[in-house]
This record gives structure tokens, sequence and C-alpha cells, in this order.
């Protein structure tokens, strides 16, 4: 401990600069200055007078806390009688000499506001939060005045619900005040925007044409603002205007002759408005809209041409019908065609060898048949688009079915069983499983048969891959009858 004590003294005493620094780094930079300037006081003693010699005990000390430079200490650390550690703030044996363990407690808290931003000690909490919350609670003020006590109540330890219990201002028109509030003071703030022009925004409900803007650049809010208020528009068609402006830069409408103003990014929106739409009235009263407000001759001109493009009549008489398109979708499409074999009660074994096989081409699966064959539709699902050379049998009546009926306890169940069912077989027997069913032929009759049934046996026809049953009224959006 004290070989560790030792070499931790000398590192720090070796580099005080690094030590000062990192220690100066963190917020409370009195409380260092304070601990700089009564450790100094202490080894300055201990030089005069302080009786500490090379014998005493070994300490390893917390950066901050000892002397840079102190070769009696580092002397002292060395010996290694006896070790102590010394925290900041903490009492300590350091021998005869004065101990920097013994400098009294400062019990620093930083004042509020301490860690804020450069931007929010422009608005200081100068007043009793309490005169701030009454302040909000009678409107005392313009709104923009009332805004920059938020951030004041807020800095002071009031949240947005607070603020609302005490006052009755609603949270969300405290974050529009507030926002609204940043974009007035940046326009208050530019040297060009005129004085009588930003009292415009004194008036009530100024805060909701100010709030769209906060999607704007600093230096794009003044053209705005000034257009906004010249032709005093009401809080809708502000916000239409802040949209355009900015639809204006994303889209660089100057590419299409208009030009980087608020009346010409106005005009711009009209005129993707006439393009976007298909009914000639609505066009029309687009591209006029658009040059009432548009400024350039370059935006003018673009408009004109655009109307008299719309007006030149086609080469061919458009036709008063018109034709549907439709898209289909992948799952509209995902179907197999099976060839429906026969019934079960009456088809043979030769029928279902000798059923037909498709194959379908094009995106909308055309496929080819021959004869009176009849084919059934089935869903593309992965048991049906793995099987090689598929079959449906349809069965008349599933309740009569011997091994379905065997599946089921419940009488209930039983009774659902009754009515039409699709059984859907593979001719194609890769390996006989004894958790299947295959169908086979006994003597003419064909019958269902599991795979420990089937073992030892003739081939069988078919692997039975399952029984469908055909849709209700309540799966479908109609009825069947």
């Amino acid at each position: 401990m004290a070989h560790a004590a030792g070499r931790t003294s000398c590192l720090h005493t070796s580099q005080p600069s690094v030590r000062i620094r990192a220690f100066l780094a963190t917020p409370f930079r009195n409380a260092a200055l304070n601990c700089r300037r009564k450790a100094r006081q202490a080894t300055a003693s201990s030089y005069n007078g302080g009786s500490s010699s090379s014998s005493g005990p070994s300490r390893l000390i917390i950066p901050g806390n000892q002397s840079p430079g102190d070769p009696r200490q580092q002397q002292q650390n060395r010996s290694g009688s006896n070790s102590g550690l010394i925290m900041p703030g903490k009492g300590g044996q350091a021998g005869h000499g004065a101990g920097l363990g013994n400098t009294p407690v400062n019990n620093f808290k930083p004042p509020p506001g301490f860690m804020d931003s450069p931007n929010d000690a422009k608005h200081p909490v100068a007043e009793d939060p309490q005169k701030l919350l009454q302040k909000l609670k009678t409107g005392n003020g313009y709104w923009h005045e009332l805004a920059t006590a938020l951030p004041a109540l807020q800095r002071a330890g009031f949240d947005w619900l607070a603020i609302e219990a005490e006052t009755g201002l609603e949270r969300a028109l405290q974050s529009i005040w507030t926002i609204a509030g940043q974009v007035f003071e940046s326009l208050k703030q530019q040297a060009n925007f005129p004085d009588e022009k930003l009292r415009y925004f004194n008036t009530e409900d100024s805060e909701y044409k100010l709030y769209p803007m906060r999607v704007l650049a600093v230096q794009a809010r003044g053209p705005v603002a000034e257009y906004i208020v010249d032709h005093d528009l009401n809080t809708k068609d502000s916000e239409v205007l802040i949209k355009a402006f900015k639809e204006h830069e994303r889209r660089d409408g100057e590419k299409e002759g208009f030009a980087h103003t608020p009346a010409d990014a106005l005009a711009f929106k009209f005129y993707r408005d006439a393009g976007e739409t298909r009914r000639k009235h609505e066009i029309h009263d687009f591209i006029e809209r658009g040059l009432a407000v548009a400024e350039s001759e370059r935006a003018k001109a673009t408009l004109r041409a655009f109307i008299q493009e719309e007006a030149t009549p086609s080469a061919a008489p458009a036709d008063a019908a018109q034709l549907a398109i439709l898209r289909l979708t992948y799952e509209e499409m995902s179907f197999r065609a099976v060839a429906v074999a026969g019934n079960w009660s009456s088809v043979s074994a030769a029928a279902i060898q000798q059923a037909p096989l498709v194959k379908q081409q094009h995106p909308f699966s055309i496929f080819e048949t021959r004869g009176q064959q009849q084919w059934v539709m089935m869903p593309a699902w992965s048991a049906v688009m793995v099987a090689a050379e598929p079959v449906a049998l349809v069965i008349d009546d599933c309740a009569k079915l011997e091994v379905l009926m065997k599946q089921l306890q419940k009488a209930e169940d039983k009774k659902r069983l009754q009515g039409q069912g699709l059984l859907l077989i593979d001719r194609v027997i890769t390996n006989v499983s004894e958790s299947e069913y295959y169908l086979v032929d006994n003597s003419g009759c064909l019958e269902l048969k599991t795979g420990s049934q089937v073992a030892g046996q003739a081939a069988p026809l078919a692997r039975v891959l399952f029984c469908s049953r055909p849709p209700i009224a309540e799966m479908a959006e109609i009825s069947y009858p």
C-alpha cells in the first residue's frame, strides 16, 4: 500500500497541470479554486514550521487535495510506515504536519441556471416565480412577452404540467408560445426587419402565424413574415405560404422559372396544383390564382404557357367513355389450377391416373385445357405448390367420410362437418409416412388408409394433402347459397 501510495503521489506531483485541468473541467470551478487556495496555505504552513518527518504515515492523495511539487510529501510517501486514504472533505491524520484532510468542507452548490446554455443567460430568472405565474394567469402583456416567462419557470423547476395547473395555460399553447416566441425573437434580431412590421405580430393569435415558420431557416423567415404582414394573411393562408416556400426549396422551383421569393413560391404551389388535377375548371382556377400572386416575369410566362398548352385542342377527340385500369396484386393472382377427377363416391382409379395437368404461364397464369375436363382454382398455399401432380376429388358430404369423423370427439364438431368438401391428393409419392393418409384401390373401391396400413402392400394411388371446405357467409363478403 505504501509503495502504491508513493507512486500515486509522484505521478500527480510530476504532472500538476494535467491534474488541475482535469479537476477544473468539472462544473464546480469555484470549489476547485477554493481547495487550491487552502492547499497552498497548508503547504506553506508545513514548509515554515511543520513537523512532518520522513517517518510519517504514507497517504493516498486524491487529485485536488495535495499541493504540487512537495518533496517532503513524496519522501513521506516513500517511507511507508503507515497507510492512509484521504478523500476530499474527509478528516485524516498526517503525522505532525498540516494535513489536507483537515481542510474544512466547502458544501458548494452551483447557482440556478449554472449549467444552462448561453442563450438561456439572456433571460435569467430575475423575477419571483410566483410573480411569473401570476403574470401568466392574468395575461398581462403581449403573448411573446408572456412566452419569455415559460423557459424562466422551467429553469426554476416548474414543468409544463405544473404551469398548466397554476395558470390554466394549456400545454399545447405553452409549446406554441415557446416556439413562436423563438421565431419572434429571431425576427427581432434581424437588423433589416422593420419595427412596425414586427409590431404586427403583437396582436392576439399572431403566434399561430409564426409557429409554422419554425421549419424555415432563420434568414428565410424575414421575407415570409413581411409578405404575411403586407398582405395581412390569416392563420390558414400563412401556413399555406410557409409550406409553399419550403416546398419551393425542396423541389428547386427556380428551375421551373419561379424565383426564390414568397410570392413566386406561392405561385409555384398553384402551378403544381394545376398540373396534378384533371378537372379543367380547377386547372384554370389554379393558374389564375398563380398569376395573381406571381411577381417575376419568368413565373408569369411559365403559368401562361401552361394554360395555353391546356387550351390547345388535341389531334383526336376524346371519348366520352373512360376505361378503368386496375393493377392486380400477387395475392390476387396466387392460385393453381387443379383438375377435378370426379366425385369421391363414384370416381375410379383410372380417372385419377388420367387426370390432366396444366402449365400456368404468363404474368396472369394463363393455362390451356382440352375436352370437357373440370378444373378448380386452389390458393397458392405451400401444400398446393409443392405437389408434383395434384388432383381434386369432390366429396358430397364430409360427415360420411369415416376418416374425418374419427378425428372429431364432440357431436357439435361432427355436425359442423356436414356439407361438401374437396379432397386434394398428389399422385407422386416419394416415400410413405405413418403420419399421412394415402388413397388405395381395393378391388375397384377407393379407400383412405394410413401409412402404416399400406406398408408392405401395393403402391397407393396418391398421397392425401388435405380436405378443404367451402367458405361460409361469416367468412366472406358475399353469402353462398
